[in-house]
């Protein structure tokens, strides 16, 4: 039981560091995502906040910094008993992303956008708890769409009564 405070130390120490640290000589990437949930009657809302502590500007998918619903599964959404909801929203064929799919946000800037994912994910009729993540790109150079880099929000618990 003594290991426990020095990884706590120690893990309080790393939550010090950029959130991404790039190689010697790139830019170091820190961004921070957070989700919220709202249910009104009949609704799932989802409040996507982007904010870019770093000194350089990044770029995040445009789907989550401005459209108003998913074209494909981008939230991990679980029930109560951790069993992943499927995605039953629409899906959108396309090719690979292009940087018009990214939407820049600047140093010390911060992008909120809300999505209904109502219809997007198969929520059960009655009340039921529910857990919602999100591990999304984030785009140090927007030249260089192959090197993304991840930065998770912390997962949340709602409950939402489906009809």
């Amino acid at each position: 039981m003594q290991r426990r405070p020095f990884l706590l130390a120690a893990l309080s120490a790393f939550s010090l560091l950029p959130l991404f640290a790039g190689a010697a000589g790139e830019p170091t990437v820190d961004v921070k995502q957070r989700i919220e949930i709202e249910t009104p009657p009949g609704k799932v809302l989802v409040r996507v906040t982007f904010t870019n502590q770093g000194t350089t500007t990044v770029w995040i998918p445009r789907e989550l910094a401005v459209e108003k619903e998913l074209t494909g599964r981008r939230f991990d959404v679980r029930d109560f008993g951790n069993r992943p909801l499927d995605y039953t929203g629409k899906m959108v064929k396309r090719g690979p992303l292009t940087a018009a799919d990214y939407q820049a946000i600047e140093p010390g800037k911060m992008l909120t956008n809300v999505i209904d994912i109502t219809n997007a994910y198969a929520f059960k009729k009655g009340r039921h708890s529910y857990n919602i993540g999100y591990t999304g790109p984030v785009l140090p150079d927007v030249k260089r769409l192959d090197a993304p880099a991840e930065s998770p929000a912390r997962p949340v618990a709602f409950i939402y009564t489906g009809r």
